[in-house]
């Protein structure tokens, strides 16, 4: 039987208790390790996550130095929208900060991609998605590269995963 830990315990921002997610998921869940008790440390791990859901965070703007606060949600649409993703052959799914871009083949995809939400963006050749409402605070036009340097860039990736994954990422 697995020990009950605080497995977010150091985790003060957004992007730690994502990071920490993603961390513990490769580490513990079931496709990646075939330990006996990574089911129950899953469970674990996902029932303290989501215990995130709304809470409030305060944040600081890079630009402006502001802070303000942010309301987290795990379970915004990111898993959803990967999971009907995932086994697109020839595109990359890429999470930048809490935008999901795509890149790569996606033309033959572009009424899927704008049926679940996506907007193309065609000085970046890429489509993106982003949770919630989104007031751009800059004038300044950041190419993908940047925003990937800015935010930290996390890519799923769809080979060496059985079909039946289910990705974890927020």
């Amino acid at each position: 039987m697995a020990t009950k830990t605080n497995y977010f315990q150091n985790c003060s921002t957004i992007e730690e208790i994502k990071k920490q997610y993603r961390k513990l998921a490769q580490q513990f869940h079931p496709d990646h390790n075939r330990d006996t008790d990574t089911n129950e440390i899953m469970t674990e791990i996902n029932s303290q996550y989501e215990k995130f859901r709304y809470q409030k965070f305060t944040a600081t703007n890079h630009e402006t130095n502001k802070t303000y606060e942010q309301t987290f949600d795990p379970f915004d649409g990111y898993r959803e929208l990967i999971n009907k993703l995932i086994n697109i052959p020839n595109i990359t799914i890429e999470l930048c900060g809490s935008w999901l871009w795509i890149t790569g083949e996606t033309k033959q995809y572009k009424e899927l991609l704008k049926e679940i939400g996506f907007t193309f963006s065609g000085k970046k050749c890429a489509w993106y998605w982003k949770p919630g409402t989104f007031r751009k605070k800059s004038k300044k036009e950041l190419n993908l590269d940047e925003i990937r340097n800015l935010y930290g860039s996390e890519t799923v990736k769809p080979d060496n995963r059985p079909p039946t994954f289910r990705p974890i990422l927020v």
